[in-house]
């Protein structure tokens, strides 16, 4: 298993990139996930910057977005005032086979690949076509169109996944949870795991053809899910340096049911590709229960179903289901 190849974003100059893309016949498609109006504002902003600066690198910009009401809202008013090229994913709206109308970010992303899959997979073949991932949420003062060539550019030297890595002050769950986990069984398949510096980044890239092949988790778990089918499954994958980076920042009991998600879906990957096994009847638990002194100095007891779906990788759908529009 070949180790995770590390970058700078500035190692990839636009016209450089943009000559590979050309060469290769790829197709780059920038992905934007948000929910209901919590990033209207932040998205305008780097909607703007991507139209003004990457140029003709990127071949469109979608709008993944979840609805928390029955009409248009401003994160949609506002992304279209941004660009009239965008096209908006209605999360809700879309029906796709073997999946119901659950909630959930890596839902909705497999949502919006199984829409990509259905109506823009023509012209190239999916190996061909680069995909480009980014969170809404996170800080437009540490945003740029490194996001962009940097991880596209990654894809272009012959990297399956792209992964984005920075500096990020607060990184409870990466540095408390995450990393550790990652790192407490050893095995040579697992390796990559250990070397990846922001695993739960959102910020990612990948061809078409790499994130047809995985599995993803509904919730909480989707980035340890991809990860640890990139290792296990020997794609190439790459780990991009992109400086200092900020989003929003989460309480605590926010911050405990990801923590759990995470360790839970760590858990189930790791059963199902056949590393762990439980015995004496133990299971792989759905519900998080902690009890905890409050800050009134009381007992108090938390307990939260934190069952999440696990979707097969969409490969199974895309050649048989799809009718193309």
């Amino acid at each position: 298993m070949a180790d995770i190849k590390y970058y700078n974003a500035g190692d990839f100059i636009l016209n450089d990139i943009i000559k590979k893309k050309g060469e290769r016949g790829a197709l780059v498609y920038v992905i934007f996930s948000t929910l209901g109006e919590r990033e209207s504002e932040l998205i305008y902003d780097k909607i703007q910057v991507l139209c003004n600066d990457p140029g003709s690198l990127i071949d469109k910009i979608f709008l993944s977005h979840r609805r928390t009401g029955d009409r248009m809202d401003r994160t949609e008013i506002l992304a279209k005032e941004a660009s009239r090229f965008i096209e908006i994913i209605i999360s809700n709206d879309i029906q796709v086979p073997g999946m119901g109308q659950e909630k959930g970010k890596g839902a909705d992303m497999r949502r919006a690949l199984f829409h990509l899959n259905s109506r823009y997979t023509f012209d190239t073949t999916d190996e061909n076509i680069i995909i480009i991932f980014l969170d809404g949420d996170s800080s437009p003062e540490h945003f740029g169109p490194r996001y962009v060539t940097g991880l596209c550019g990654a894809v272009l030297d012959g990297y399956d996944f792209a992964r984005a890595g920075f500096f990020r002050e607060m990184g409870r769950v990466k540095k408390f949870v995450a990393q550790p986990l990652y790192s407490a069984i050893g095995h040579h398949e697992l390796k990559n795991l250990t070397m990846m510096s922001y695993p739960l980044s959102g910020e990612m890239g990948g061809t078409l053809q790499f994130f047809n092949s995985v599995s993803f988790w509904q919730i909480y778990g989707v980035e340890t899910g991809i990860n640890i089918d990139s290792s296990v499954m020997d794609f190439k994958t790459a780990d991009i340096n992109m400086g200092i980076h900020d989003h929003e920042h989460q309480d605590e009991i926010k911050i405990q049911k990801m923590a759990f998600g995470i360790i839970r879906t760590y858990l189930k990957q790791l059963e199902s590709h056949g590393f762990i096994e439980l015995k004496r009847n133990a299971v792989i638990s759905d519900r998080f229960r902690a009890a905890f002194i409050n800050e009134m100095g009381e007992r108090d007891f938390l307990d939260f179903d934190l069952d999440e779906k696990k979707y097969e990788p969409l490969y199974t759908l895309v050649s048989i289901d799809v009718e193309k529009a």
